[in-house]
């Protein structure tokens, strides 16, 4: 869904609400800076969902109790029964909270 830059009107109606009133000028200088950000935006709306196949069954995550949690380290818990060999055959790992990891939610 695109993100369309506000008009000027609508920005002035903002500014109003939080008690400040905008020059045109002001309003030209906003919508400049703000125009960066809403392409950059509608750039990365644009692109394809590229989702990858999922090769291994995985559970879709739990979120641990404080029991199985203590230093709340834990968003989320899943299982991976991987490939029968390799590297991380038998290791438990951890993925970074930025990671995303089809199927677990």
């Amino acid at each position: 869904m695109a993100v369309a830059l506000p008009t000027p009107d609508q920005l002035r109606v903002v500014a109003e609400q939080c008690g400040l009133a905008l020059t045109d000028e002001d309003v030209t200088s906003f919508r400049g800076l703000m125009q960066g950000s809403v392409d950059a935006y509608n750039a990365v709306a644009a692109m394809p969902d590229e989702v990858p196949i999922v090769r291994y069954p995985r559970s879709p995550g739990y979120r641990p109790a404080p029991e199985e949690n203590p230093r709340n380290a834990w968003y989320r818990k899943s299982t991976v029964k991987g490939a029968s060999s390799g590297k991380l055959k038998g290791k438990t790992i951890a993925l970074k909270d930025n990671t995303c990891w089809r199927g677990c939610r």
